[in-house]
């Protein structure tokens, strides 16, 4: 989607399992109203998903839409490629696309799943890359088989691939066959650093993008900004605590403690430090402050995922009212 200085990162906006499909193109617009830089919208199973709500948003905005992630197991290369190349041609200039493995959990569901999910992530952007630009695929793998295969339409501007990737080997993937990586929610500074040091070890270029999902919860008493955000936090901080982000903040041993509690005294015990380091929580300037470390840090986007039961178009225009100015050193 391109990139700005190093220290003022692209303002994202995420349209993900938070908001009810019917909410998304006033979100969409809000945040176009509100001077967002981009939409990006994820695929939860089973909540939304991100072909359909991609298009949405490029229909009903003209900002630039990335979809972060697709998971790779639950499409065919081919059709992925063909869905992507018709957005693509229509909108042109303005999606991206981004894929990974998905949660293990919901491919169970589905009885479906990689094998091998680096290799499985490398085939598929490979055949994602030469279909969209209009290459012919004939391959035979442990993830697809495809014979003669190539758009009858395929984009005059392909699209950017992104992968969406955590640990360090997948990271340097990345770095040699992305065009840009996507961390989840909970990319804190230090995370973000490493994670930026790893893709450069994969060979990417100065043109790299690198998109941080974080959490943002802005208010102007701190222990009022973290509660609000606290429950959610530890929901997904719990579900798999040793992790690369736990690991890079030096608190994997003591999330994998707290995840063996009940699920309240845990939220209880989790450090107000924590919360600190791994979403945007405070006043309007500490927010500020916080994504521009992140830029600082490596990322060239930081894109804001809201905290469910809020006001969302609302909660989008507050943002873009008071946090986005003081990023921008507008304010």
């Amino acid at each position: 989607m391109g990139t700005t200085s190093s220290t003022v990162p692209r303002i994202g906006l995420v349209l993900g399992s938070a908001q009810p499909p019917g909410e998304t193109i006033a979100l969409a617009r809000a945040a176009e109203a509100g001077g967002f830089d981009e939409l990006w919208v994820g695929e939860d199973y089973f909540f939304t998903g991100g072909i359909a709500t991609a298009g949405a948003a490029l229909a009903h905005t003209a900002l630039p839409v990335g979809i972060g992630i697709l998971p790779t197991a639950s499409r065919h290369p081919a059709l992925l490629a063909m869905e992507l190349a018709t957005m693509a041609e229509i909108y042109p200039g303005r999606l991206t696309a981004g894929v990974g493995v998905g949660v293990p959990d919901w491919l169970e569901q589905m009885g479906i799943g990689p094998a091998k999910p680096l290799t499985a992530l490398k085939n598929t952007i490979g055949a994602l890359r030469l279909l969209l630009e209009g290459g012919e695929l004939t391959t035979e793998n442990d993830d697809f088989v495809a014979s003669g295969v190539r758009l009858e339409h395929a984009p005059s501007a392909p699209p950017a691939l992104f992968l969406g990737v955590g640990g360090p080997k997948a990271l340097r993937t990345a770095g040699g066959v992305a065009d840009g990586a996507i961390l989840s929610v909970l990319a804190g500074e230090e995370y973000v650093r490493w994670a930026a040091a790893a893709i450069a070890e994969g060979g990417a270029g100065e043109d790299f993008d690198l998109v941080a999902y974080t959490f943002v919860s802005m208010a102007d008493d701190a222990l009022e900004a973290r509660e609000r955000l606290r429950e959610l936090f530890a929901i997904y901080l719990l579900a798999g605590p040793r992790n690369p982000m736990t690991q890079a903040h030096g608190i994997a041993d003591e999330a994998a403690h707290l995840a063996t509690l009940p699920f309240d005294e845990a939220v209880a015990k989790i450090p107000d430090a924590w919360i600190d380091d791994l979403a945007i929580v405070g006043d309007p300037d500490t927010c500020a402050r916080k994504i521009r470390r992140l830029g600082e840090a490596g990322a060239t986007a930081v894109s804001f995922c809201l905290v469910p039961g809020d006001d969302a178009e609302a909660e989008v225009a507050r943002l873009a009212a008071e946090l986005l100015p003081r990023v921008r050193g507008e304010r």
